[in-house]
């Protein structure tokens, strides 16, 4: 075990068996035995400085990886944050597939209408935009029909003058 301080640690990490990255899952998987003797050891503090050890040269291995690939930089932006003031890399696909919580929903089957209206050809109704329309005249949205509707501009009676007709 090293007496280094942290800060003093070099940024290169050997290991006797190298390790396996998948990036695009940010894990590194090191399949390198762990000291028997210091694990078996009573002393916790021992245990937990050399687990630290461990970890933080995995760390160390992971950052390596992720600085070394192709950086990003640009003006996109995305939601609420501006992506024009740092340094991006691109992750690459994931290698290891990890599982699911939940099992994949299977489809419904078609109600009895549906297998119906498939079979005939049936094909849904396309609905109108809505109930209103724009009227140019007043400038405003009104509704196609009914109170204040587009189809009742004119009214239904007109007195005639009889001087006026004459």
């Amino acid at each position: 075990m090293s007496t280094q301080s942290i800060s003093d640690r070099p940024v290169t990490v050997e290991r006797a068996i190298p390790v396996t990255y998948d990036l695009g899952n940010l894990t590194i998987y090191d399949t390198n035995m762990m000291d028997s003797q210091i694990m078996s050891s009573t002393d916790e503090g021992v245990k937990e400085a050399y687990l630290q050890s461990l970890a933080r040269d995995s760390a160390q291995l992971l950052v390596n990886q992720i600085l070394a690939l192709p950086v990003v930089t640009g003006g996109r932006t995305g939601g609420d944050v501006n992506h024009n003031d740092g340094v991006f890399v691109k992750l690459p696909d994931p290698t290891t597939q990890l599982p699911r919580e939940k099992p994949v929903p299977v489809a419904k089957p078609l109600t009895k209408w549906e297998k119906f209206a498939k079979q005939k050809g049936i094909t849904p109704k396309a609905r109108n935009s809505g109930n209103l329309v724009y009227d140019e005249a007043k400038g405003e949205w009104v509704k196609k029909w009914g109170y204040k509707g587009k189809n009742q501009e004119q009214p239904w009676l007109v007195e005639v003058d009889e001087k006026a007709e004459n």
